[in-house]
């Protein structure tokens, strides 16, 4: 957790002090995904999956340079996945996703970037919340007029601990996202809308003793929108 937030600290001193003309990005974005958890030590049920949930929350970019910007994205489940047990019980879980990054243009379609990634759920009394650098490439294709192909692909490593009624253990994290979208933009009003589809595997281990619980692997996938509204200034 303290990574992202030395990023986030990052992220706003970039935006505070920039000389150079400028362009600000706010929005909205949101995800609506599913989720399947499959845990290959349990003998019983080793696939459950969820219905989809809508993820939502704002969108920041930031360009403080020619070829320099960067961005922040922060997304979470206002209505819970709902988890169903084999003995009927439903468990309601809010989940958090979470961007900040460094981008650097490298040519007109293509750019890179790294930054900070945050994931984390919580349901009843228990919590499970990771951070740690990530990193990836981006593209931007015109397509005809003022409409866009937008494609992303990233890899993530990160930290953290896992409390339920059992205890807390420590865990590690790693996995990759995918995206594309088709986005058009109305330069009168400065307004891009995008729509889209992205994909997330995160594959976890856990320190601890209990042989059903050492790891498992989660995946999300589902269609996204993003509106963002542009600002430039000298």
């Amino acid at each position: 957790m303290k990574l992202f937030k030395i990023i986030i600290m990052i992220f706003t001193m970039v935006i505070s002090s920039s000389l150079f003309a400028s362009d600000l990005g706010i929005g909205i974005a949101g995800w609506y995904a599913d989720w399947e958890m499959y845990n290959p030590d349990n003998p019983n049920n080793k696939i459950t999956k969820m219905n989809s949930a809508f993820y939502i929350g704002p969108s920041i970019a930031y360009q403080f340079a020619e070829k320099w910007s960067t961005t922040l994205v922060t997304l979470f489940t206002p209505s819970p996945y709902k988890m169903t047990n084999d003995s009927g019980e439903t468990t309601e879980i809010t989940r958090y996703d979470a961007d900040v990054a460094l981008n650097y243009q490298l040519v007109r379609y293509l750019k890179f970037f790294v930054g900070g990634k945050y994931l984390g759920f919580t349901y009843n009394d228990g919590k499970h919340h990771g951070a740690g650098p990530g990193g990836g490439i981006g593209l931007t294709i015109p397509i005809v007029n003022n409409f866009y192909f937008l494609g992303n692909a990233s890899g993530l490593y990160l930290w953290g601990s896992h409390k339920d009624n059992s205890g807390t253990k420590d865990f590690t994290e790693y996995g990759y996202n995918a995206a594309a979208q088709l986005a058009f933009y109305a330069a009168s009003a400065g307004l891009t809308t995008s729509i889209g589809y992205r994909y997330q595997f995160i594959k976890s281990k856990y320190n601890t003793d209990d042989p059903y619980g050492k790891k498992d692997e989660h995946t999300f996938k589902g269609f996204t929108v993003l509106i963002v509204k542009s600002f430039h200034w000298e």
